[in-house]
């Protein structure tokens, strides 16, 4: 038989429940998110994270060459600097560029490796090959305080399919030193079409962000196409912090590494 006693105390523990679940509705939300029974997806501490979008597939040429064949010139004799354990050969005033190099934009970019010395260089384009033609046409020449050159968007456009060259020249005590001639050729055709094609595919036509123009540099390079992936790659590489495209810089100048002078 049920006490007194017993009965107050079931009455107690009731009224302690109904004061526990009206004091865990009315909680604040820092409170009643402690008072609240853990779900077996709060517990779950493995549930799925957004991947990082992956980087586009590259269009690339099924074979030939890539444009970046080693200069096979002569050039004035290289000097030796020595730096702690370290050698480097410099070789005055002679072209970042290949042997033969390609272009798709009509206004190229150029670049060269500085004359120790040096404070002022004197660039030349010519018009076909100044090796075999020593009285080439100029078709612009410049005097510069820096060992990188953007051909002028106000200057005449170089005409697809022609034959130039270019050098760079620096003023000496008995008159001038010449650098290497390199030769270039701005694509057209069927090989602009089909770079043309390559960087619609990819959706690079017009790269908005510094991630897009990296991969347009990199269908030039891959259709070796080496003044506009230089030219990309240089102004990336401009920014310290982007790592990438720092990284690719100087990967895309060692192909130029080991050419006999």
């Amino acid at each position: 038989m049920t006490t007194v006693s017993s009965l107050r105390a079931q009455m107690l523990v009731g009224c302690l429940a109904v004061l526990c679940f009206v004091a865990a509705v009315n909680a604040p939300p820092g409170i009643a998110q402690f008072l609240e029974p853990v779900s077996a997806h709060a517990q779950n501490t493995n549930s799925p994270r957004t991947e990082p979008k992956p980087r586009r597939q590259l269009p690339k040429p099924p074979t030939g060459p890539r444009g970046f064949e080693k200069y096979a010139g002569n050039d004035s004799p290289s000097r030796l600097i020595t730096a702690g354990a370290t050698r480097e050969t410099v070789n005055p005033r002679r072209p970042v560029a290949p042997l033969e190099g390609r272009a798709y934009d009509a206004h190229p970019y150029f670049a060269w490796e500085i004359g120790p010395g040096s404070r002022s260089y004197h660039f030349t384009l010519f018009e076909g090959d100044r090796n075999k033609e020593p009285t080439a046409k100029i078709v612009y020449q410049a005097d510069l305080t820096v060992t990188e050159f953007a051909y002028p968007q106000d200057a005449t456009p170089l005409k697809p399919g022609k034959l130039y060259s270019w050098r760079v020249s620096t003023p000496t005590t008995t008159g001038t030193e010449d650098g290497v001639v390199a030769r270039l050729v701005v694509l057209a055709g069927a090989e602009a079409a089909e770079v043309q094609e390559a960087l619609a595919s990819a959706g690079l036509r017009s790269p908005k962000t510094p991630e897009d123009r990296l991969d347009q540099a990199r269908v030039f390079e891959n259709y070796g196409v080496w003044y506009d992936a230089l030219a990309i790659a240089s102004d990336l590489a401009q920014n310290p912090r982007d790592k990438e495209a720092l990284a690719y810089y100087e990967a895309l100048l060692e192909k130029l590494e080991g050419r006999p002078d």
